[in-house]
């Protein structure tokens, strides 16, 4: 049933603290002044001229600010647009081209290098490069959700890029389509020939983005040598007044209010406009007048009366409750409040606030011991699985080559399964061990599979030593093994590659071996990863994948898991990501 909380009920003999409201309203009608009439209009003469010379000063500086923020982005875009000049990579990857004419290389050298130089740079969407001898083929990279930025230019910009290029020379040239800036640099030979062209396709957000922040800002345009980039309609007409040299200058019409600046960079003319709200400056004018009438007429004695008022009877009042609610936004519940207030209102807020902070205690506990209870009831029903199909395999091979001779192999491959079993029956109740642990039963596996397979079997290992000691869940890594075995290898002869490394605050462990995913194959793995109640009937090495991923979930979060994915053009990799520090 639902419990209705009702406020203490104070005792009849005891007086009640008088209403807040009350109280604030006798004390404005005791602090009324006569207007000072003389000394309002004076001041408001004053003020309203001292505010039109300020908010218009304000506003020039706010544009010089922001302009110069635009130039500083715009010279580190062209400084870094300089780097496929001085870094060879690009010139000898041609080079090697024109020896070889091995494409695949070229491909994969100019891209890395743009990746490398480029990709993540936020002044840019996408970086173009294409060489002079053959422009139909583009290299390229380019941000997260851009990919259209390089459709782009290939189906509508290619042509003004490239007669721009020609005119250029050394220097950096501009072309604007669509909505797009793109800055334009040709990559020269020791002997400035020409032999390809770089392409940034510019985020106009980003390098422009210092523009918003003027005050009472609206909109804004920017032209290169005449051409704007947006094209807006007003900015052609605001455009007509001039600058005053490197700084802006304001303007306010009948119906419009906007300030400009010019700049001259690398040979180019770059023009800002940026509209502002007329109607929101003129209010605030004309606002300004009727407010300094009021604030004269009430300020001088109202200022400090009333901000002792409202500081014993509300602020204080108020930096308590604050005060107690970041304590329990820390974790500290149960926190309450003693001191009582004079006024009835923030008596019965302070009352709700203490039984709030009880219930809040009382439930937060309930929900985490049932939360641990049914983590850990997860945590060992998932544990519990384990692939018969596996040990039957491997009491098989043990048998026949007990029946073929003595050899210590047999022994081996008994210690290796006596391994395995220690590691699944986890006599200990250890949820977490140390990773060396965990690899010692990875090498027990692949000694029985390498027994099973023989040559065709290869293992190989790359793995940070200074990691040996993270403690991670028991059985990750050997399902995800049985797994690249089983659908990766499928008997043929193949290799398997354990890669182990730290990125940031993750550990990364990559199973890869050879072979590619089908399209059949992607979509069973999508739906054991998403938790698909229809992979309740799959055979035990995807549940074993399956598995492994919800219990990194269950431990480390939603941000940790299983990834199976094709990786380059003949390998599958399977990644699992847990934290350094759980």
């Amino acid at each position: 049933m639902k419990q209705i909380w009702k406020p203490h009920r104070l005792s009849g003999n005891k007086r009640q603290p008088a209403q807040l409201k009350w109280s604030m309203t006798i004390l404005m009608l005791m602090c009324w002044l006569l207007p000072l009439a003389i000394l309002t209009m004076a001041i408001l003469y004053y003020v309203s001229n001292r505010f039109s010379v300020q908010m218009q000063d304000n506003i020039e500086k706010s544009m010089d600010t922001a302009v110069e923020i635009c130039e500083m982005r715009v010279a580190s875009a062209v400084r870094v647009s300089r780097s496929a000049s001085y870094i060879p990579d690009i010139k000898d990857s041609w080079k090697r081209y024109r020896e070889d004419q091995n494409e695949v290389k070229l491909f994969e050298k100019v891209t890395n290098f743009l990746e490398q130089m480029y990709r993540y740079d936020s002044s840019f969407l996408s970086t173009i490069v294409y060489f002079i001898d053959k422009p139909e083929d583009v290299y390229f990279t380019y941000r997260s959700n851009y990919y259209g930025s390089i459709k782009e230019f290939e189906n509508e910009a290619r042509d003004i890029v490239a007669q721009v290029s020609e005119e250029i020379d050394t220097g950096i040239g501009c072309a604007v389509q669509r909505d797009h800036l793109y800055m334009i640099r040709n990559i020269m030979t020791p002997a400035y020939e020409p032999y390809a062209v770089i392409v940034m396709d510019v985020d106009k957000d980003s390098v422009f983005q210092s523009i918003e922040g003027i005050p009472w800002f609206v909109d804004y345009d920017v032209s290169i040598d005449g051409q704007w980039i947006w094209g807006r309609d007003w900015a052609e007409d605001y455009a007509c007044k001039e600058s005053a040299g490197r700084s802006s200058l304001y303007h306010e019409g009948r119906n419009n209010a906007y300030v400009i600046c010019e700049r001259k960079m690398d040979n180019h003319v770059i023009r800002y406009v940026a509209k502002l709200d007329y109607d929101t400056i003129h209010y605030e004018k004309m606002a300004l007048r009727y407010i300094t009438i009021l604030m004269m007429a009430f300020t001088v004695p109202l200022i400090f009366i009333v901000f002792y008022f409202l500081y014993r009877n509300v602020t204080v009042p108020v930096q308590g409750l604050i005060d107690a609610a970041s304590e329990i936004e820390k974790g500290h519940f149960g926190v309450k409040i003693e001191k009582e207030e004079r006024s009835r209102e923030f008596l019965y807020l302070n009352n709700a606030f203490n039984s709030m902070s009880d219930k809040l205690k009382n439930q937060f506990e309930q929900i985490y011991l049932e939360e641990l209870a049914l983590r850990d009831a997860n945590i060992m029903a998932l544990q519990s699985q384990i692939n018969p199909h596996f040990l039957n395999n491997t009491l098989e091979i043990i048998n026949w080559e007990a029946r073929m001779e003595g050899n210590e192999r047999v022994s081996s491959m008994i210690e290796a399964l006596s391994t395995m079993m220690e590691a699944t029956m986890d006599r200990k109740k250890q949820q977490m061990i140390p990773l060396s642990e965990e690899i010692s039963y990875v090498e027990a596996y692949c000694y029985i599979i390498r027994q099973r397979f023989g040559e065709k079997f290869q293992y190989e290992k790359r793995i940070d030593q200074t990691l040996m000691r993270i403690e991670v869940p028991r059985l990750i890594i050997q399902p995800i093994m049985e797994n690249a075995v089983e659908h990766g290898l499928a008997g043929k002869a193949g290799k398997i590659l354990l890669h182990i490394y730290a990125e940031g605050d993750k550990l990364k462990i990559e199973v890869i071996n050879d072979g590619l995913m089908t399209q059949e194959d992607k979509r069973k793995v999508e739906a054991l990863l998403s938790d698909s109640p229809d992979m309740a009937e799959q055979h035990s090495v995807s549940l074993g994948i399956r598995n492994v991923n919800k219990r990194l979930k269950i431990i480390y979060g939603p941000d940790c898991g299983l990834t199976i994915k094709n990786y380059k053009e003949d390998q599958t990799v399977s990644t699992i990501t847990v934290k350094l520090h759980k």
